[in-house]
């Protein structure tokens, strides 16, 4: 894998990196963006491209999905500038890890509210930790809801993973530890049209492509966990379906390989390869692609994922805001506020790994877009330890008194501004500690 690096022009002291700073709720526009090459984290060449009209463009050499931001709001207005993210409060005694090590707490899966409601049990049970400092507290039950959940909200009930006890029925999916369990979407049971490969799909009035990833002893009874993963600005679904100079270890972020044909894959293509969701088109696009997988292919709708990196981890963190009821957790590499915001005021597990020595999006801002969660998700306000420059290390830390159904983690590396960091230095997606860090953060909440 190949680094490559940005050139912002400075236009003050307070927008030396406009790039990834923006703050607000709404859609942050974009100016032309198509003066730089972008060579790829993954390998090979591709070209920027307007990404909303209007405004006048920054020059930049485009590195590994930096984008410069500049000119009118796509949507329309100008984007609100934002202040110095807080970290939150005095230091906690947080669990912490280095390297790869680390313990894990348990947490769970979501109920799904919406469709009609089978009959099937009250679910109870405590949460359990696998190792490290547990949650504690007694799992959110409730009655579990079965049947077809048609395109309604999800909501949450807390579940441990691995060793939590569950009264009552299981609906369809496997059994459930303590809490929520899978719930099949509406095309289980359907022979399948959908195919592994290149697609287009008609979303906001546009033909919009995508590919996806299926696996290839899928069962159409058996109900899959989804991930989405979003490339960078520069970058292309290809890119994310083929794992670039790195291939299969880092198809999908490196998640393809570790799911062992377990899980569905989706990546979606960004208009001017970025993610500048002028007027939530690229919202609307999410909407419509789960609408379509879910009604084709068997879907456990409450084993919805989100992961990309950033300008992709910008739209992963609109999708957490805007989609939090929808997709169970979401993974941002190196990410800032750069397709908005919408909602933002309710819990989804949230990991976020970041570059302490990130020169496209400063860590401040990765730090801002963790806290949003770290808020909404009621954990303990703590200002995680992180790696110094030069040390070639990473530390990951789990927030304590998260909800229990919704936990953050926060991983800052010794590096800048990639998504496949090695410890000691290098980025290599063959090698790197993230796609386990995120796999591992996925799969806890295995219905």
């Amino acid at each position: 894998m190949r680094n490559s690096t940005l050139t912002i022009i400075v236009l003050s002291a307070t927008t030396a990196c406009i790039s990834c700073s923006s703050s607000g709720s709404g859609p942050v526009a974009t100016g032309a963006l198509g003066g730089g090459t972008a060579t790829s984290l993954q390998g090979g060449s591709s070209s920027g491209g307007a990404v909303t009209t209007g405004g006048s463009a920054a020059s930049s050499t485009f590195g590994q999905g930096g984008v410069a931001v500049g000119g009118t709001n796509g949507a329309g207005g100008s984007p609100a500038t934002g202040g110095a993210p807080g970290i939150g409060g005095a230091a906690q005694t947080g669990e912490t890890h280095s390297g790869t090590g680390g313990a894990e707490n348990g947490t769970g899966g979501r109920l799904s509210t919406g469709g009609q409601t089978a009959t099937g049990g009250t679910k109870s049970g405590t949460a359990v930790s696998t190792g490290g400092v547990g949650t504690g507290g007694t799992a959110a039950g409730g009655t579990a809801a079965g049947g077809t959940a048609a395109g309604g909200s999800r909501t949450g009930g807390a579940s441990s993973i691995a060793g939590g006890s569950s009264a009552g029925a299981s609906p369809v999916g496997g059994s459930s530890a303590g809490g929520a369990s899978g719930t099949p979407s509406s095309g289980c049971g359907k022979t399948p049209t959908l195919t592994s490969g290149s697609k287009t799909i008609q979303s906001g009035g546009q033909s919009r492509q995508y590919m996806i990833s299926v696996p290839t002893t899928y069962d159409k009874s058996h109900p899959y966990r989804l991930v989405f993963a979003f490339h960078w600005n520069g970058g292309t679904m290809t890119d994310i379906d083929g794992g670039g100079s790195s291939g299969a270890a880092w198809s999908y972020y490196g998640l393809k390989a570790q799911a062992n044909d377990s899980t569905i894959f989706v990546a979606p293509q960004g208009i001017s390869n970025g993610w500048a969701n002028s007027g939530g088109r690229d919202l609307t696009l999410v909407d419509d692609l789960i609408k379509l997988i879910e009604g084709d292919l068997c879907i456990d709708t409450t084993q919805l994922f989100s992961v990309g990196f950033s300008y992709g981890g910008g739209m992963t963190y609109e999708l957490a805001c805007a989609r939090a009821t929808v997709f169970r957790a979401a993974a941002v590499y190196s990410g800032a506020q750069l397709s908005g915001c919408d909602g933002g005021k309710q819990p989804i597990a949230y990991l976020g790994i970041h570059g302490v020595s990130d020169g496209t999006c400063a860590i401040s801002g990765g730090r801002s877009l963790r806290d949003t969660f770290v808020k909404n998700n009621g954990c303990t306000s703590q200002s995680p330890p992180e790696p110094a420059a030069g040390s070639g290390t990473h530390i990951c830390t789990k927030y304590q008194g998260c909800n229990a159904s919704y936990p953050v983690e926060w991983c800052a590396f010794d590096g800048g501004h990639t998504p496949g960091n090695v410890d000691g230095g290098g980025d290599d997606g063959a090698k790197t500690w993230t796609k386990g860090e995120v796999w591992k953060f996925f799969t806890q909440f295995a219905s």
